[in-house]
C-alpha cells in the first residue's frame, strides 16, 4: 500500500506541479492585491477624508454619471473599516453587458481612474488566472482539479511521513542535495499540510461545483435579453438612507456593496454581514433588497438564520483569502501560498536526483553482457 500512494504521490505531484505552482504564486499575490494597488497606483485607490464626510450616495451617482457620460452606475462597493480607501464603483455603457471598474473619492465626488474592464485590474487579472488559469470553462475544471490534487497530496504525504515527529527539523545541509530536498519536502508538506487542505478543498469545492452546475443547467444569455439605454431609477432615490433602512430590518448590519439596478424592474440590493459577526464570516453572507421605484424592503436575508450548509460555504471566502485578521492572517495565508510552490520545486528536483541515480538499461550489467554475446 505504501508503495502505490509513494508511486500516486509522486506521479500526482508532478503532473499537477506547474499548476499548483501558478496557483500558490497568483493567491499569495492576491491576498495583498490592496497594498499592491496602493503601492502602485496610490492615487487612485487612497484618498484623505474631509472634516465633512462622505457626500450622500446619491449625490455620488450623479457625480459619476456626470464625469462617465453614456453609463449607468450598477454596483458601489464601500470600505466600512477604512475611510482612506476611495469607494470602488462598477458601471455599464448603455446598450451593452460590459461591466466596467473604476474608483471615487467619497469626499470629493471624484473619479479617479477611467472605467476599464474588471478583468484588466490588478485584482481582476490574478483572480482569472487564480481561477480559471486563463482558460474559462475548461480552467475552471483544471483548477477544480488541482484543488483536488492538492488534498490528495497533502493526505498522501501524511501517510508516506507518518512518523514525520522523528525527523520533522531535521536538514541535514551537508549531506547530498537530494537528501536535503527530501528533507526540505517532507518539512514543508507537513507544516502546510492543513493549509494545504484548506485551499485545496475550498478551491476545489467552488470550480468544480460550478462546472457541474453549468454542465447540468448550462447559462444562455436570452436572446431577447433587454439592454437598458437610460438611468433605471430616478436621481432623487435617497440611496443613502439604504444602509440605515437595511441595518434597521437586520440589527447590526453594516453595508459592504450596493447593487444599483442593472436590468428593467431590477431593485437595490444591500450586501453585508452582522457587525458581531464572527471573523470566518464574508463581506457579503447577508442580503436587503428594496425595490428601485417604490423604495419598500423586497426581501431579507440573514446569514444567521440560514441553514448551517449555507453558513460553511459562506465561510470558504474568508478561509481561502484569509483576509479576516488583517495583516496577521494575510501574511500567514501569502506564506502558504508559497508551500504548493515550494513543494512542487523541491519534489521535482527529488524526482530529477532518481532519475539521474537510476542506471540506464544499457549500462546494467545484464544488457551489457547480451551486447558483448
Amino acid at each position: 500500500m505504501r508503495k502505490l500512494f509513494w508511486r500516486l504521490h509522486s506521479v500526482i505531484g508532478l503532473v499537477a506541479g506547474m499548476g499548483l505552482l501558478v496557483l500558490g504564486l497568483s493567491g499569495s499575490l492576491l491576498v495583498f492585491h490592496e497594498e499592491i494597488d496602493a503601492a502602485l497606483h496610490p492615487g487612485q485607490v487612497r484618498v484623505e477624508p474631509t472634516p465633512e464626510g462622505r457626500l450622500p450616495l446619491e449625490k455620488l451617482v450623479v457625480a459619476v454619471e456626470q464625469q462617465v457620460p453614456g453609463h449607468a452606475v450598477t454596483g458601489w462597493s464601500l470600505h466600512p473599516g477604512d475611510p482612506s480607501a476611495a469607494d470602488g464603483v462598477f458601471v455599464m455603457p448603455f446598450g451593452t453587458r460590459d461591466w466596467r471598474y473604476t474608483t471615487v473619492d467619497p469626499y470629493r465626488g471624484k473619479v479617479l481612474s477611467a472605467p476599464d474592464l474588471f478583468d484588466t485590474t490588478l485584482k481582476g487579472t490574478l483572480l482569472k488566472l487564480h481561477t480559471e488559469l486563463f482558460l474559462h470553462h475548461l480552467g475552471l475544471a483544471i483548477v477544480g482539479l488541482l484543488g483536488v490534487a492538492l488534498c490528495f497530496l497533502g493526505i498522501s504525504g501524511l501517510y508516506l511521513y507518518r512518523r514525520f515527529w522523528k525527523t520533522l527539523f531535521r536538514l541535514r545541509w551537508k549531506a547530498s542535495f537530494r537528501m536535503l530536498s527530501g528533507d526540505l519536502h517532507r518539512q514543508i508538506g507537513v507544516l502546510s499540510v492543513g493549509f494545504n487542505l484548506l485551499l485545496g478543498f475550498t478551491g476545489a469545492w467552488w470550480n468544480l461545483s460550478h462546472v457541474i452546475e453549468d454542465f447540468i443547467a448550462p447559462h444562455e444569455e436570452a436572446a431577447d435579453e433587454v439592454l437598458f439605454h437610460e438611468k433605471l431609477f430616478s436621481s432623487e432615490f435617497e440611496i443613502e438612507a439604504l444602509p440605515v433602512r437595511a441595518e434597521a430590518e437586520l440589527d447590526g448590519f453594516v453595508t459592504h456593496y450596493i447593487s444599483l439596478p442593472w436590468a428593467p424592474g431590477g431593485p437595490f440590493t444591500l450586501w453585508g454581514k452582522n457587525r458581531d459577526a464572527a471573523w470566518f464570516r464574508s463581506h457579503y453572507g447577508s442580503q436587503v433588497a428594496f425595490d428601485s421605484h417604490t423604495g419598500e424592503v423586497q426581501s431579507v436575508h440573514d446569514l444567521r438564520q440560514a441553514p448551517l450548509s449555507q453558513q460553511i460555504l459562506d465561510a470558504f471566502e474568508p478561509l481561502h483569502f484569509g483576509n479576516f485578521g488583517g495583516w496577521i492572517s494575510k501574511t500567514l495565508w501569502a506564506a502558504a501560498g508559497f508551500g504548493p510552490a515550494l513543494l512542487c520545486l523541491s519534489g521535482m528536483a527529488i524526482w530529477w536526483q532518481r532519475r539521474a541515480r537510476k542506471p540506464s538499461p544499457r549500462s546494467s550489467p545484464a544488457m551489457s553482457q547480451k551486447i558483448g554475446t
